[in-house]
């Protein structure tokens, strides 16, 4: 089968769920990615789909008229489409889906929208494609939710819910496993992501901080790019008096990611809705924590509430509950062999519900089904 992965921009660090996208369904079929964001559309090695001119005279003609989709904007993609005899295009994103209906209409190929997160919740991105997302639902002969949550956000927005497949991330588990080593006495709490509301690093920072109190030798590790909120975040902690407990590791490879974890004890993330309704779909770093054998404490979020068993493999407390965070917290760094057994039951669980291979399949046998190849 041939595919055609569609995507706003090539190389983002966060995305590895669609660097992991294209790398496993390339393993089932020819697979042919582009990429777009602010550029022209193209190819992965970097080479434009329409010749330059053609792209320079949609830009005259978007200006004069203000149509996003014209002839000349769609010429290399088309033929893109048609030379490479794509049979159906996965589009990651709804909002960059939005723009490939027409393309597709004129193609005649199938389109799967893949939403992701504030593509699915974000207030001021369903009032900007509001139009787009109609036409969208409409049209796709399938589309992608990463939750059950984000699957009824869709369809209180329009979406069909018999359009709708709930296939999450996946995880390599040969690669972000359960470390032999054994682990200090010393409580390590680890959390990774960016310093952006959705994510609350200040409510985990305040959580630690009554953590502490009662252990002082535990730490906190923050992996993320020193961006966003960070500042805040270390002004926080120095307020806090916890500087010499904390960690700012910086944004970090896999390679290194994965060290941190076989060193943690407990992995957290204190998600929430952002003002402007942005949210989480379901959070890599929380399935890559529970395949490496650790306990997740977070919050009833997103795919969160799908990914952690309450009591079983984590702990979930309401958003903005800085307090409960940290009793579920504590109750880990003082059991050392409850917080073990949550590991265990946690990798158990990716390795049932969130195997990467498993998920490639899941979403290789839709995208065969759209193309009207299934067995």
């Amino acid at each position: 089968m041939r595919i055609c992965i569609a995507r706003s921009h090539k190389d983002v660090l966060t995305q590895t769920f669609i660097r992991n996208q294209i790398k496993g369904l390339s393993e089932r079929a020819e697979v042919f990615p582009i990429y777009s964001g602010r550029l022209p559309q193209r190819s992965d090695d970097g080479k434009l789909l329409s010749p330059y001119p053609v792209w320079l005279i949609h830009q005259i003609y978007k200006w004069i008229t203000g149509r996003q989709n014209n002839y000349f904007g769609n010429y290399g993609i088309l033929r893109f489409l048609k030379n490479n005899k794509v049979e159906v295009l996965l589009v990651n994103f709804g909002t960059t889906a939005s723009y490939f209906v027409p393309i597709c209409n004129q193609a005649n190929v199938p389109l799967v929208a893949h939403f992701h997160g504030r593509d699915a919740s974000k207030s001021n991105v369903f009032k900007r494609y509001i139009h787009g997302y109609q036409e969208l639902f409409k049209y796709a002969a399938a589309i992608v939710a990463v939750s059950s949550e984000m699957k009824n956000k869709l369809i209180e927005v329009g979406a069909s819910a018999d359009k709708i497949h709930i296939i999450p991330y996946g995880v390599d588990l040969s690669i972000f496993r359960p470390s032999d080593k054994p682990k200090t006495d010393q409580p390590i709490f680890l959390t990774v992501g960016r310093f952006v509301e959705k994510k609350s690093p200040q409510s985990t920072i305040k959580a630690f901080a009554i953590v502490h109190r009662s252990v002082p030798a535990c730490r906190l590790i923050m992996v993320g790019d020193k961006s966003g909120e960070f500042d805040q975040c270390v002004q926080l902690v120095n307020e806090l008096g916890i500087q010499q407990s904390v960690e700012f590791a910086g944004a970090l490879p896999h390679a290194e990611i994965i060290d941190f974890m076989n060193r943690a004890t407990v992995f957290v993330q204190h998600s929430v809705r952002s003002r402007d309704g942005d949210m989480e779909g379901t959070p890599n770093s929380i399935l890559e924590a529970g395949a490496c054998g650790l306990p997740v404490v977070s919050t009833l979020h997103g795919g969160i509430k799908d990914a952690v068993i309450e009591g079983e493999t984590g702990y979930l407390v309401a958003e903005h509950d800085i307090e409960g965070m940290a009793r579920q917290m504590l109750r880990l760094a003082q059991d050392s062999g409850l917080a073990v057994e949550m590991g265990r039951k946690a990798r158990l669980r990716i390795e049932r519900e969130y195997n990467i291979h498993t998920q490639a399949d899941k979403l290789f046998h839709l995208l065969q089904t759209v193309a009207g190849k299934s067995n």
